[in-house]
């Protein structure tokens, strides 16, 4: 199980989620008439500071819970290595999952931060993003991996 490259890339997707879970993904700063704005959004918490002093603060429960899915289903994946068709669908599925954890935190960024573009991201922000986009990538590697597995089984098959 653990000597799989594919065990390592699913192992790192649920490092890469449980960091991104403690931190912040996206910090948007507006300065209008000397009164700083500052809205900082994580997959827990989404906080709005004026002038450095948290106005507001709210829990993100359904960005937890595709947090969660993601993992969890991560975790299902790895376990599912003596069945490499059912592992393979299970990779397939964790895309979509992926897709909508990212989706939805670009939806709950354009919708709860006023004026919010890429352009004015901080780097913090961009190696966030960048980590989470990552783990995409991660699960089409593992995808691959767990095809070339199975073709190579059923070249051995062939030649028995």
């Amino acid at each position: 199980m653990l000597q799989r490259l594919q065990t390592v890339y699913l192992l790192a997707i649920m490092a890469i989620c449980l960091m991104l879970s403690t931190g912040t993904l996206i910090t948007s700063i507006q300065s209008v008439e000397g009164k700083v704005t500052q809205y900082t959004l994580g997959f827990i918490y989404f906080k709005m500071y004026e002038n450095g002093i948290l106005i507001s603060s709210s829990i993100q429960y359904h960005l937890i819970g595709l947090l969660a899915l993601v993992s969890g289903w991560t975790l299902n994946i790895i376990f599912a290595y003596k069945n490499r068709v059912r592992q393979l669908k299970l990779a397939k599925i964790n895309f979509i999952f992926i897709g909508s954890l990212i989706a939805a935190l670009f939806v709950k960024a354009v919708m709860d931060i006023p004026g919010f573009t890429f352009a004015g991201q901080s780097m913090q922000s961009v190696f966030a993003l960048a980590l989470l986009f990552f783990t995409a990538y991660l699960n089409m590697r593992a995808i691959l991996l767990i095809k070339k597995d199975e073709e190579l089984v059923r070249s051995a098959d062939r030649i028995r």
